[in-house]
């Protein structure tokens, strides 16, 4: 039983909580795209207002937004099934992401502060930016919090001047921003919708995987347990191929038999004929009538295991 079971029914809701009796209504398209627009308007809205007019943040010459938030909008708020938009991973993609990226920037940007040339610092700019998203892009894998949008904030803490400068303040706008937009997900995408689908990892895998997106998908559970139930159910199909193979050949040894049988039976009945000619020519009275008795009682046998 999932633990915001215990909640007010009403919080629990907005957390992604159903009763078991609960049906999901399915909507038409256009209510899924007015409820995508909404949430992604207010979303973004938010955050924008939220850095330009905070004194806290015009303090610190906070950018209106970080732009990999609206790639995360779209996710949250447009694709709000995918495990890629789950809670754990906007939250904990996002988080991993920029302290990698001001880690990144602070050991190649800032340590030096006179640079010999411009073209100097952008060839530094874009080795720290293409390490930040790779490491980031590890450390995400490792801890299945997988968020494509982290991979553009860890890029941008190391391309990005103003972002730059502001140095460790930006994990602070990066965290806030990823909770505010999950936030927004549970209060919007909640009202007709059912948003997150877990927040931590899933109940159960899903019955079906579509094999372009189960990397992605298995990222999320034990990997060596769906590595197991993979392996037993290829051992099931082959097990299958092989009754199959059994059963075939154990008709085709049925039907050797058969024929085996009814060949036996056609040379006796050959056989017959040819010993009641030849009989006559070799034998008394006396054992012809005993070999005529005896090449009856074949013949009925015969004839009775034939049609069996």
């Amino acid at each position: 039983m999932s633990k915001l079971s215990k909640l007010p029914y009403i919080l629990a809701y907005f957390l992604g909580y159903r009763k078991p009796d609960h049906k999901q209504k399915i909507l038409p398209l256009w209510r899924v795209l007015l409820w995508s627009f909404l949430a992604a308007w207010i979303g973004i809205a938010l955050l924008e207002i939220m850095f330009t007019y905070s004194p806290s943040f015009k303090e610190y010459h906070t950018p209106m937004i970080v732009a990999s938030f609206g790639a995360g909008a779209v996710l949250v708020y447009g694709a709000i099934d995918a495990p890629l938009a789950q809670p754990r991973n906007v939250i904990g993609g996002q988080t991993i992401g920029c302290i990698v990226g001001v880690i990144i920037a602070q050991l190649f940007m800032g340590i030096k502060q006179d640079w010999a040339s411009e073209d100097q610092k952008t060839a530094v700019m874009w080795v720290a930016g293409a390490s930040a998203m790779a490491i980031s892009l590890v450390l995400m894998q490792l801890t299945k919090t997988v968020h494509p949008p982290a991979g553009a904030t860890a890029l941008i803490a190391n391309t990005t001047e103003n972002i730059i400068e502001i140095k460790w303040f930006y994990i602070g706008i990066v965290f806030l921003s990823a909770v505010l937009q999950v936030a927004i997900g549970c209060l919007i995408n909640n009202i007709e919708r059912k948003y997150p689908s877990y927040w931590w990892k899933p109940d159960h895998f899903p019955l079906q995987i579509d094999p372009t997106t189960a990397a992605t998908v298995i990222s999320f559970g034990d990997q060596d347990t769906a590595s197991h139930h993979s392996k037993r159910t290829e051992e099931g199909v082959l097990a299958k191929m092989n009754s199959n193979q059994d059963a075939d050949k154990d008709e085709e040894s049925n039907l050797d038999t058969i024929q085996s049988g009814t060949s036996s039976i056609l040379e006796l009945d050959r056989a017959i004929s040819i010993l009641k000619i030849h009989s006559t020519k070799a034998l008394t009275l006396k054992d012809q009538e005993s070999l005529n008795s005896l090449i009856d009682k074949i013949s009925t046998h015969s004839s009775a295991s034939q049609k069996n």
